[in-house]
């Protein structure tokens, strides 16, 4: 069994000097067939799939890049998406264990508010307490910066 399994390895070694003889041959005979004519090497059929070849792996490895960075914006997105879904838990949680009147948000808030597709109409920027004061509040984590 042994001889048979040495038998058929070298029978694909062989082969594959064989290929490898045969598409250097055919290259040779291509820069030398296109030389002779006054061809350009760039329309050297065996230039172009070398060419094509080197774009073929640059085109894999800038999808591989792509894929990575897709899931790392998917990832930070969910993740602020998180946290701010905990802050407005806070903020409605401190609304209705305070005596607080949610000012409305202005134009760029609201435009940021339909981006991430959540509710941040319920976070205050100013309040007015019982007492009359008005009350600016200060952008929690830097979120205002974000958008």
């Amino acid at each position: 069994m042994e001889t048979t399994v040495d038998k058929l390895e070298a029978m694909f070694l062989k082969s594959e000097a064989d290929l490898e003889y045969i598409q250097k041959r055919l290259k040779l005979d291509f820069i030398n067939h296109h030389a002779e004519n006054g061809c350009p090497a760039e329309e050297n059929p065996s230039v172009m799939l070398e060419n094509l070849r080197d774009i073929k792996a640059k085109y894999t490895a800038l999808s591989s890049h792509v894929k990575e960075i897709t899931a790392t914006q998917k990832d930070s997105m969910d993740c602020i998406r998180r946290n701010l879904g905990s802050i407005m838990e806070l903020m409605q949680h401190f609304q209705q264990t305070t005596d607080v009147e949610v000012q409305p948000l202005t134009e760029s808030e609201q435009e940021s508010a339909e981006l991430l597709g959540s509710t941040v109409a319920l976070i205050p920027t100013a309040v007015t307490s019982s007492v009359g004061k008005n009350v600016q509040l200060q952008p929690l984590g830097g979120f205002s910066t974000l958008f």
